[in-house]
């Protein structure tokens, strides 16, 4: 079976497993009900982190109508869909885990950096995937059917249709819930994006696998997010590592 790279739902729930992450295989989610759980898990989260100052100087100040036709998501998607540089760090169960997600236009680049320890998938559109591993200086290159580079988009690939919005009032965030393309995510369940209710910058991802309670949630802050950087995509040179 050849391996591909990680998926939204199975890699981050695989996150403490540096190796596997960048090389592992589509898990696939309960298909269980989903749970009130479900949806306290992510009104729960954790506070998420402003990218510049996490002084919360705009509680209390958004005019988001959840009811409303404007969804934040729907302009981040404008701004940034198929050409962004993005950098997470996860929290709660994976926290401290560092990720950084590349994509442009069909080509993608995404490491993950665990205790110091870094691997990366580059998806460069020559019909090959490569996977390095800075730990072990080793390197597999497996064969990409064109469209690998979705299961590395965490912003857009698997992002369906918006099903709620909620305001944390306590944080001036603004959590927009949309379905998961199970096809690309791997299994079935919602990613919630929490925007800064005053700009409506993207502060926090959460991953929840149908029927999740908050425990198996997977959070992540947003450090950073721009263009995509073209360095990143290209072919990575191997000279120094050891073909597995």
């Amino acid at each position: 079976m050849n391996k591909k790279m990680v998926t939204i739902i199975a890699a981050l729930a695989m996150c403490t497993a540096m190796a596997g992450c960048t090389k592992s295989d589509t898990a696939s989610s309960s298909k269980a009900e989903t749970t009130t759980t479900t949806t306290a898990a992510a009104e729960s989260a954790a506070p998420a982190e402003s990218n510049a100052d996490s002084t919360p100087a705009n509680v209390g100040t958004t005019d988001y109508d959840v009811d409303g036709d404007f969804r934040a998501f729907e302009q981040m998607k404008d701004k940034y869909e198929g050409n962004y540089l993005a950098n997470l760090t996860g929290q709660m169960s994976n926290k401290g885990t560092k990720y950084t997600i590349c994509i442009k236009d069909g080509k993608a680049y995404q490491a993950l950096t665990v205790q110091g320890m870094k691997s990366y998938t580059v998806c460069p559109g020559d019909g090959k995937l490569y996977n390095v591993s800075e730990g072990t200086t080793t390197y597999s290159i497996e064969d990409d059917d064109g469209n690998q580079w979705k299961s590395a988009d965490i912003l857009f690939g698997a992002t369906l249709d918006f099903d709620h919005a909620y305001i944390d009032t306590t944080t001036n965030v603004v959590h927009e819930y949309y379905n998961l393309d199970s096809s690309v995510s791997g299994g079935e369940g919602q990613i919630v994006y929490g925007f800064d209710g005053a700009t409506y910058d993207l502060k926090q991802v959460v991953l929840l696998p149908e029927g999740a309670d908050e425990s198996s949630a997977v959070y992540f802050t947003v450090d950073s997010i721009g263009e995509a950087d073209d360095s990143l995509l290209a072919v990575p040179d191997l000279s120094a590592y050891t073909k597995e």
